[in-house]
């Protein structure tokens, strides 16, 4: 019977594994696939958008890209490259802190490499234009219980969003330094976001 279960188990197929966080402590980037994901998935929210990537689990319906990958590694990952994490906002009134990234965006299109500011592929209806380019902060999440883990740990293992453009999400690991819109600000850029479906690759980028 041992010989027989140890078999199976040889048979069975491995269990799938995140995507690799790729870390260039020279180059000072921290990168990791994603795809694109479909625009306005609940036509209650209009086409409005919270977040701009998501892991596996998280709210994809609010967010441009979705990707499989260890939050802790990229947590980690950004502070081998000298990001530091800081903390949310402490109130409605307050500022997210900690350090400063730029994040990027690479894909093929007709075969030819592409790479943008994910900012570029961010709609800001209040000003009727792309959202401005600017350095994103790595708050770094909020810690607590993750029940899949049973013990305390970065609660975006848990609730799974990883870059926000709102500030009352403690739990992602990257947010947006504007003042929070409150969700109703952002949308995505139909003129450049590619296809449902596309890989692309995130690279985070120390800002100085």
């Amino acid at each position: 019977m041992i010989r027989l279960a140890a078999a199976v188990l040889a048979l069975a197929p491995a269990a799938p594994q995140a995507d690799p966080v790729r870390v260039d402590e020279k180059a000072g980037t921290v990168s990791f696939g994603a795809v694109v994901l479909a625009l306005e998935i609940r036509p209650e929210l209009k086409g409005f958008i919270e977040y701009v990537v998501v892991n596996k689990g998280g709210k994809d319906y609010e967010s441009l890209f979705k990707a499989d990958v260890d939050a802790g590694a990229i947590h980690e990952g950004l502070r081998k490259i000298g990001v530091r994490p800081g903390a949310p906002p402490a109130d409605e009134k307050g500022a997210p802190s900690g350090g400063k990234l730029r994040i990027w965006v690479e894909w093929k299109a007709d075969e030819k490499a592409r790479k943008e500011p994910v900012e570029a592929f961010i709609l800001d209806t209040k000003a009727g234009k792309p959202m401005e380019p600017g350095a994103w902060i790595f708050t770094g999440s909020k810690e607590g219980f993750v029940p899949e883990l049973e013990r305390s740990d970065l609660l975006v293992k848990a609730n799974k969003n990883l870059v926000s453009l709102i500030q009352h999400d403690p739990t992602v690991l990257v947010m947006n330094p504007a003042p929070d819109p409150g969700g109703r600000r952002y949308q995505g850029n139909k003129d450049l976001l590619p296809r449902a479906g596309t890989p692309v690759t995130f690279v985070f980028e120390a800002a100085k």
